[in-house]
C-alpha cells in the first residue's frame, strides 16, 4: 500500500469527519460477524437526497476509515444513486486494493447504506 495512501486512511481513522449521530435522522446499522466491527449511520434525507450523515462504532482502521471517506462522497447524492454503488468504488476512493477479508471491513458503510 502507497505510503499517502495509509496516511489518508489513518486520518480518517483518528480525525473522522462524520463521527457522531444526527438527532431526528433515520439511522440503520450493522455487524460484520467474520471481524466484529459495528456501524451505525444517521442520515438527514431531504427530497431522495443526503443532505447529512453520521457515523458511530468501532472497528479496524479500513472499516472507520471506510466509512468516513464514504460519507465524504454520498453526502449531496440522491439516496437512489447511493444504492447502485460497488464496494469497488470504495476501493478506488480509498486508493487501495484489499485483501478479500478486508474489504467486507470496507465495504461495511455501503451495507449499511444500502439499507436504507
Amino acid at each position: 500500500m502507497d505510503d499517502l495512501y495509509k496516511e489518508i486512511i489513518l486520518d480518517h481513522y483518528q480525525h473522522p469527519n462524520h463521527l457522531g449521530k444526527i438527532v431526528g435522522g433515520v439511522e440503520v446499522g450493522e455487524v460484520n460477524m467474520s471481524c466484529g466491527d459495528k456501524l451505525k449511520i444517521s442520515v438527514k434525507i431531504k427530497d431522495g437526497v443526503i443532505i447529512d450523515a453520521k457515523f458511530e462504532g468501532g472497528g479496524c482502521a479500513i472499516s472507520m476509515a471506510a466509512v468516513d471517506i464514504l460519507l465524504d462522497k454520498v453526502i449531496g447524492m440522491k439516496l437512489v444513486d447511493v444504492k447502485k454503488m460497488s464496494g469497488n468504488e470504495i476501493e478506488k476512493m480509498m486508493g487501495v486494493e484489499l485483501t478479500p477479508s478486508r474489504k467486507k471491513c470496507a465495504y461495511l458503510g455501503l451495507e449499511v447504506l444500502k439499507k436504507l
